[in-house]
C-alpha cells in the first residue's frame, strides 16, 4: 500500500512539475487613440431615408461604430449635397462603371444631410464628410458644411475627395497631375479652416506607380499643400490561405482581387464547390492559415508605401478582405482576419478608420438581406436580416473597447507564439491591448491559434467582467453574435483563452 501511495505521489508531482505555467502578459508600447477611432464606410445608397429604418438603427447599435463616413466613397464623387443624391447634371459617362451598373442614377432613393443628422443624433457617431471635389464647386461644399453644423452634426473630421487619383475620364481632365490636386487642396483647406478652424483635413494618399499620375502622388500633392493633416489609404485584400497575392494591375472597383498565377498551393479541383471545400479544409494547415493571417497583415502595413511624412496623419477611409468567390468570406476566420487589420492599424500612425461597407454583397458589415453569403455554393448558407456579419463582428468588438478611450498599449506573452506561412513569414497567434482613459480601461484579447492558451493579467490591474467571443474557424456567421458562443465571467488574474476567441475585459 505503502508502495502504491509514494508512486501516485511521485506522478502527482511528476504531472505538476511537467505542466505548462500560465503564459505571462507583458506591456510594451503606448500611442495615444481618438476616442472615436473605428468607423464605417457609410455607403447607404440602395436604401431611401435609411435612418428613417428602425432595424437599421439598432443593428448599428451592436456594431458599436463611433464614427461614421457620408456619403460614403467613390459615390460621394458625384454626390449633389443640396439634394443628397447623385448629380442629374452629370452623364453616365462621367462616373465610375459600378455607380451606373448598379442603376443608382436612376433610383429614386435619397439620402440627404437631414436624414444623416437623424442617424447621429439616435446613435452618436461622429462625421466624417468626404466632400465632392470633382462635379461641385467649393462653394457646394462649404454651403453644406455650414447646413450640416446648423443641423447639430460636429464637423470634425473632412475628407477631401475619394480616389482621384484612378485614370478615369472626369478624374483626369479636373485633376491631371497630383499637383493640381495639392493646390486645389490647399486652396479649399484655406477657406473651410476660416468656418471650421477645429477640423483636420485629409487628402487623397495612394502607393499605385504604374502610371506616372499615379507615381508618388501623395509626395507630389503635399508638395504644393502644407495645410493638411492626414493623407488616406484605402486598402483590399485577398483572402490568400492558398498563398495567391493581389494583383498588380488593378482598376477601380477590382482592389484586392488576387492573382491566380501567385499562388503557392494547387487545387486540383476544376468545380467551385469542391474549391471552396479544399479552401475550409486549408483553415486545419497551420501553414495555409499562416498564409491567411499573414496577408491580413501585410495588407494593413501596406500603409507605409503612402509615403506620409511624419506627424501627418494616416485615416483608413476604405478596407477589407476581397475576395469575391472565397468559402473563407463569412466565415469566423474571416472575423479573425479583419481582427488582424485592426492590430496593425493600432500599431501605426493610423488615427481613423471606416471599414468598407456598412451593407452591401461582398463586403458587409450588416445582412439588409437573406442573400449576401449566396457566392458560398459548397453548403447552404442564408444570412438573416439586420444582424452583423463575420467581419461586422470584429468592428464591434473593436469599437466597443476603444470607444472613449484616449491610449493603445500593446500587449505581448512571455512566449512567442508564431506559426509561419509558405513564403517563410511568420505570424503571431497572439494579439492583445489595454485601452485607457481617465476614468476607465478596458482589455481585447485575441488567440488566433487552434490550442487553448492559460494567461497570468494580474499585472494589468483590476476588472469587473471577462466576455469571451469564439467559435469554430470555418463556422459560417450568418445570424449575429447569436451564432457564437459567449461566455462571461468575473474578471480572475488567471485566464483561459479558448481556440480561435476575442476576450473583451472591462
Amino acid at each position: 500500500m505503502l508502495k502504491n501511495n509514494l508512486l501516485i505521489i511521485f506522478i502527482l508531482l511528476l504531472s505538476i512539475a511537467c505542466s505548462k505555467a500560465p503564459l505571462k502578459v507583458t506591456q510594451g508600447a503606448t500611442r495615444s487613440i481618438y476616442p472615436d477611432m473605428i468607423g464605417v464606410n457609410g455607403n447607404l445608397a440602395h436604401i431611401d431615408k435609411p435612418w428613417n429604418n428602425d432595424s437599421l438603427v439598432q443593428v448599428t447599435k451592436q456594431l458599436a461604430v463611433t464614427n461614421f463616413r457620408y456619403p460614403a466613397g467613390s459615390l460621394g464623387n458625384y454626390w449633389n449635397w443640396d439634394t443628397g443624391w447623385l448629380d442629374t447634371n452629370l452623364p453616365d459617362s462621367l462616373m465610375i462603371k459600378w455607380v451606373v451598373e448598379q442603376g443608382l442614377t436612376k433610383s429614386k432613393n435619397r439620402y440627404t444631410l437631414e436624414n444623416f443628422a437623424e442617424g447621429q443624433k439616435k446613435l452618436g457617431f461622429t462625421p466624417v464628410f468626404m466632400l465632392n471635389m470633382l462635379s461641385q464647386d467649393l462653394d457646394h461644399s462649404v454651403r453644406n458644411l455650414l447646413r450640416a453644423e446648423k443641423l447639430g452634426l460636429p464637423i470634425k473630421y473632412i475628407e477631401l475627395g475619394n480616389e482621384l487619383f484612378f485614370n478615369l475620364p472626369l478624374e483626369m481632365s479636373v485633376y491631371p497631375t497630383p499637383e493640381d490636386y495639392g493646390k486645389t487642396c490647399k486652396i479649399w483647406i484655406d477657406s473651410l479652416k476660416h468656418h471650421f478652424p477645429e477640423a483636420k483635413y485629409a487628402i487623397i494618399g495612394n502607393y499605385l506607380k504604374r502610371r506616372k499620375r499615379h507615381t508618388d502622388w501623395t509626395t507630389r500633392a503635399l508638395a504644393h499643400c502644407d495645410n493638411a493633416d492626414a493623407v488616406t489609404y484605402h486598402k483590399y485584400s485577398p483572402a490568400g490561405i492558398d498563398g495567391k497575392q493581389e494583383r498588380k494591375k488593378i482598376t477601380p472597383g477590382t482592389e484586392g482581387i488576387s492573382d491566380l498565377l501567385t499562388a503557392t498551393r494547387k487545387s486540383d479541383a476544376k468545380d467551385i464547390k469542391d474549391i471552396q471545400k479544399w479552401e475550409i479544409d486549408l483553415l486545419k494547415n497551420d501553414t495555409a492559415y499562416a498564409n491567411f493571417l499573414h496577408t491580413a497583415e501585410h495588407a494593413a502595413r501596406n500603409y507605409k508605401n503612402i509615403n506620409a511624412p511624419e506627424g501627418v496623419e494616416i485615416w483608413v477611409t476604405e478596407f477589407n478582405m476581397r475576395d469575391d468567390n472565397s468559402a473563407l468570406r463569412g466565415t469566423w476566420a474571416n472575423t479573425l482576419y479583419i481582427a488582424k487589420y485592426y492590430e496593425e492599424f493600432l500599431n501605426s500612425p493610423v488615427t481613423i478608420t471606416n471599414i468598407h461597407n456598412i451593407i452591401g454583397d461582398k463586403f458587409q458589415q450588416i445582412f439588409s438581406n437573406n442573400t449576401l453569403l449566396n457566392h458560398i455554393k459548397w453548403t447552404n448558407v442564408t444570412s438573416k436580416p439586420w444582424t452583423l456579419s463575420a467581419a461586422g463582428i470584429a468592428t464591434s468588438i473593436f469599437a466597443s473597447a476603444t470607444k472613449e478611450m484616449q491610449s493603445a498599449t500593446v500587449l505581448s506573452l512571455n512566449e512567442s507564439l508564431q506559426i509561419m506561412d509558405d513564403r517563410g513569414n511568420s505570424v503571431s497567434t497572439f494579439g492583445g491591448w489595454i485601452f485607457s482613459s481617465d476614468q476607465s480601461k478596458r482589455i481585447v484579447l485575441i488567440n488566433y491559434g487552434k490550442d487553448p492558451l492559460t494567461i497570468d493579467v494580474s499585472n494589468l490591474g483590476n476588472f469587473k467582467t471577462v466576455r469571451m467571443y469564439m467559435a469554430p474557424s470555418e463556422k459560417y456567421i450568418t445570424k449575429g453574435f447569436s451564432d457564437i458562443n459567449i461566455i462571461e465571467n468575473q474578471f480572475t488574474n488567471a485566464l483561459k483563452l479558448e481556440p480561435f476567441s476575442f476576450t473583451l475585459i472591462e
